[in-house]
């Protein structure tokens, strides 16, 4: 009979869980489920190299991925108690890359159905792209609760800095996207209430840099509770921002479908929004299993879940294939050994624990861009802080300091480097963090 996880253990496993689950079913929302079809502009979609052509390849790396997680996930819950570090990880890339994954099929759905239709180019005159002011605002509360909900032995160094590059990156784009609406909005009563928004948000969040910054010199309970009660004010000014910025007045109407092009919209979807769901139910089941390790039903739900993200998966491919023309090779799925994530040949190796395998898909080369460089297919081309070396600042490719907060004043950031999770599920309603569309 297997024993229980400490307590500690099994609240780490948990707070990932939570947080996967939360991030991929709001991105499923946004994009997914929005009844809404607009283009977007991400940083897997933005690139001056992207195109049908090479999304194919980008959404064949992640289908990869994440059916790869997903099969070490089921095979080492048998092992959570001394794994349990591993799965953090994995649980960590798993929302990673079906972020990747949903944002690159609705990219090539819109540029193949919509991409040549008049209406679409009347997002370039829209005040605010809606859905990155709500991204950003996910992002913000993610790393927000994290701070709220990690222990006090997580808030290390490296933990703190991630959490402050986080929010430094994502109120930048929050801030950037509402700047349009603060300076061209129809009346003065708007453009005003715009500007206040920003300058809230921006004060807010230098007040919480300024707290985590006295936390990092004296370690004490009391500035620690100082963290945590200054989050509130951030949470408080970025979601009203958002829910301001999003209002149909401001962001693009969309365009709309005929019924020929709904039919395929939904055949794409559908099984995307399937492995969203299996994706879910897995880290429902795990969560479950952490509390309950003796049980084998959570064993045999999550072979279900795996069973169906692979079959959705195959659905997927054929409806690229069958609607927009995309072709696929088929990749394997894997098997764990030495806490790395590898690739076999095929399915039928999968249980093989010593047969020959690839490298990991997480090392694998990305396509290259137009300027010979290597393109991640991460969202965020981040490295998990489970795994992250000591002597490697997160803050090696961001252009601004801490201190820039304390002018009310943000730069843009380029690379996302948000911490693992510590997100409670108590902590976040779908209703708040998909902004209203």
């Amino acid at each position: 009979m297997r024993s229980g996880m400490s307590s500690q253990h099994s609240h780490s496993v948990v707070r990932h869980c939570d947080h996967t689950q939360v991030k991929i079913h709001t991105i499923a929302e946004l994009l997914l489920l929005s009844g809404q079809f607009r283009p977007i502009r991400t940083e897997n979609t933005n690139g001056v190299e992207i195109s049908v052509a090479s999304a194919k390849e980008q959404i064949n790396s992640s289908l990869s991925i994440v059916m790869e997680i997903v099969t070490d996930i089921a095979k080492i819950m048998t092992d959570l108690k001394s794994r349990w570090k591993v799965l953090c990880d994995m649980l960590y890339r798993l929302s990673d890359a079906v972020t990747v994954l949903i944002e690159l099929c609705y990219f090539v759905t819109f540029e193949c159905l919509a991409g040549n239709k008049p209406e679409t180019h009347t997002g370039d005159t829209a005040l605010v792209d809606k859905y990155a002011a709500s991204y950003a605002g996910l992002e913000i509360k993610l790393s927000c609760v994290q701070l709220k909900r990690a222990r006090l032995d997580e808030l290390n160094a490296t933990f703190i800095m991630d959490i402050c590059s986080n929010i430094s990156k994502y109120i930048s784009v929050l801030t950037e996207n509402c700047r349009g609406a603060s300076e061209r909005a129809s009346d003065t009563a708007t453009r005003d209430q715009f500007k206040l928004g920003i300058k809230s948000v921006t004060c807010a969040a230098g007040s919480l840099i300024a707290s985590i910054k006295s936390y990092k010199s004296d370690r004490t309970p009391q500035h620690h509770t100082r963290v945590v009660t200054f989050c509130e004010p951030v949470l408080a000014a970025s979601h009203a921002l958002v829910c301001l910025a999003t209002e149909e007045e401001f962001v693009d109407k969309g365009c709309d479908l005929n019924e020929d092009e709904l039919e395929i919209q939904k055949s794409i979807f559908g099984p995307c929004m399937n492995i969203v769901s299996g994706c879910v139910q897995i880290c429902k089941t795990l969560r479950d299993f952490t509390h309950d390790c003796n049980n084998n039903y959570y064993l045999h739900k999550a072979k279900s879940c795996q069973t169906s993200v692979v079959r959705s998966t195959s659905q997927l491919k054929h409806s690229l294939q069958k609607h927009l023309r995309l072709e696929f090779h088929t990749h394997g799925s894997s098997s764990l050994k030495d806490n790395r994530f590898t690739s076999v040949p095929n399915s039928e190796e999968t249980d093989s624990p010593d047969g020959p395998r690839e490298s990991s898909p997480f090392e694998r080369k990305s396509p290259q861009s137009s300027d010979g460089q290597q393109r991640e297919l991460s969202p965020f081309s981040r490295n998990s802080p489970l795994e992250m070396p000591r002597d490697i600042s997160p803050f090696r490719s961001s252009p601004q300091p801490l201190e820039s907060y304390e002018n009310n004043t943000v730069q843009p950031g380029r690379n996302d480097l948000s911490p693992r999770s510590t997100v409670a599920s108590s902590d976040l309603s779908f209703a708040n963090t998909s902004v209203s569309r």
